[in-house]
């Protein structure tokens, strides 16, 4: 189970990130994680609570995740196709050679500060 790890390392940069830029308190970040990075989102919801724990910063944060899928071009008949419903076969020819397009990243792509509470 490697979510545990790399979302400690996302939640540490948003709080590295937030600190740099003045942010005194997160209200959510957003991770996109791939379809073929085998991380599994359900986890990263469990843990989140855990990792953030104490972090003053994160108080009542949310985290939200954007599922990339993984997608495929064939190269023998140049079908675009998701990876996983299609267990690495191309539903149009059947061949497993292809260039993966996307689907493999593991990215913070948002950190949502909290407005000044005045």
């Amino acid at each position: 189970m490697h979510e545990i790890s790399v979302l400690k390392k996302a939640v540490d940069l948003a709080e590295q990130t937030a600190i740099d830029n003045g942010v005194a308190r997160i209200a959510y970040i957003t991770l996109e994680v791939g379809e073929l990075t085998g991380y599994l989102p359900v986890f990263f919801y469990k843990y989140f609570p855990v990792v953030t724990e104490n972090k003053p910063i994160f108080e009542k944060a949310e985290l939200k995740i954007i599922v990339d899928a993984g997608e495929a071009l064939c190269k023998d008949c140049e079908a675009m196709y998701n990876v996983m419903r299609n267990q690495g076969v191309c539903p149009n020819c059947g061949s497993r050679r292809k260039d993966i397009l996307g689907g493999q990243d593991f990215l913070l792509k948002e950190i949502g500060a909290v407005a000044d509470e005045k």
